[in-house]
């Protein structure tokens, strides 16, 4: 089958959908999840510690899940494989929203975490990444705004849900707007995706996914030295973010900040990050993502600087804008490096595994951060810790950037 190349606008309809899954990927992500915490941990009278441990449990469970699910973007119809995504993350928030017991928490914890953070992400940007060559970055850049959109609209409507009709309410409000609105647009928006995108194994896809070399090509990947350059940065991002977002609430409250204060503070973050993406995208195909990659923790570190010195409350939109210029760059270098570095061949593959160690780092995140403050250090103290990792993985990736472009 031959190979898309098609210019950036000549599909608008495929920019769409990536962009409508990155912005329901949010019932899946902490900046949203981390609203149903206070809740779900009265509910179930759970500290930091136990809370975020389940929360860990069930982020390393989809991590260890994804590489055996999401390979199938490479095989199986585009249109069946985004089906099963978002029918699946539409029964985890059921699930959660019907939990009697904690150990039920973690199993819908896992599947948002699975179906939401890793998957439709990794659909939508495995997607585009195969489709586009030549304006890779800018259409990663462009599809994924849809994450900064959700940032800014899903959290205002969940509180109010949750407001209205309580956490678990909220839940399966989230489960029936998947199944009735997005799930119908999502198969309306692929209906005439060219043929190499609606079937990147051809329309024989069911002979091509018994000859698929699962396990060699994972081996492969973990043996490889780029694999190495890229991915502790990578982590430390995910690792950092999550961890300041699911403590947001509980900082706020040891700062004396309002929760209506802190949770309006992610509109900053939203347009940071959609700032960047656009920048990044640019950047991206003009410079090569693999060149700039290394660098887009500089503004993170500078947020948490500020976060450890300043104690007012308008530094924490000022804090979380920062954080969202590295979100939204490290989104789009990550992903167009991976397609520089590795092909897109296998985009799917290559994606997963770093999905996987994305997702390990931001199940250990919050872990590290409540262990940490559950043993009495201050926020300060724990934010300078995750600013001096920063730092090294700065200075790591940008000396092995050096290696693998020489």
């Amino acid at each position: 089958m031959l190979k898309p190349n098609i210019t950036l606008f000549q599909f608008p309809n495929l920019l769409a959908f990536g962009f409508t899954l990155a912005f329901f990927s949010g019932f899946g992500q902490t900046f949203l999840l981390s609203l149903y915490v206070p809740e779900i941990a009265h509910s179930f009278a759970l500290g930091n510690t136990q809370l975020s441990s389940l929360y860990a449990l069930a982020t390393l469970a989809s991590a260890f899940t994804l590489p055996w699910i999401g390979h199938y973007v490479d095989l199986w119809p585009l249109r069946f494989f985004t089906s099963g995504v978002i029918v699946g993350l539409s029964i985890a928030l059921l699930i959660l929203s019907l939990s009697p017991h904690p150990l039920v928490v973690l199993v819908g914890f896992w599947g948002l975490r699975l179906g939401g953070q890793a998957l439709m992400g990794h659909t939508a940007i495995s997607t585009l990444a195969r489709a586009y060559e030549q304006a890779r970055g800018k259409a990663i850049s462009l599809a994924t705004l849809g994450h900064p959109a959700g940032e800014a609209f899903l959290p205002l409507v969940i509180a109010a849900l949750i407001l209205a009709t309580g956490w678990r309410g909220a839940l399966q409000w989230s489960a029936a707007s998947l199944l009735l609105f997005v799930l119908p647009l999502c198969l309306w928006l692929l209906r005439a995706a060219p043929e190499a995108v609606a079937y990147p194994a051809g329309k024989a896809w069911k002979q091509a996914a018994g000859r698929l070399p699962f396990g060699p090509t994972y081996w492969k990947l973990l043996g490889s030295f780029s694999f190495w350059a890229i991915a502790p940065a990578a982590c430390l991002w995910g690792a950092v973010i999550t961890a300041v977002l699911f403590f947001q609430l509980q900082l706020g409250a040891a700062r004396g900040w309002s929760t209506h204060w802190v949770a309006g503070s992610i509109v900053a973050f939203a347009i940071a990050n959609a700032l960047a993406m656009l920048g990044s995208g640019f950047i991206a195909d003009r410079l090569s993502g693999q060149r700039v990659y290394p660098f887009f923790l500089l503004p993170m570190l500078v947020g948490l600087v500020l976060l450890i010195f300043i104690r007012h409350p308008w530094v924490y939109p000022v804090v979380l804008f920062f954080i969202g210029l590295s979100n939204g760059s490290g989104s789009t270098l990550l992903n167009t490096a991976l397609a520089e570095v590795f092909g897109t061949g296998s985009i799917g593959a290559v994606r997963s595994l770093f999905a996987t160690a994305l997702v390990v780092s931001t199940a250990l995140g919050p872990v590290a951060f409540g262990a940490l403050l559950d043993l009495g250090l201050s926020f300060e103290w724990v934010l300078g810790v995750a600013a001096i990792s920063l730092v090294f993985g700065t200075g790591w990736s940008a000396a092995m950037s050096r290696v693998t472009t020489t």
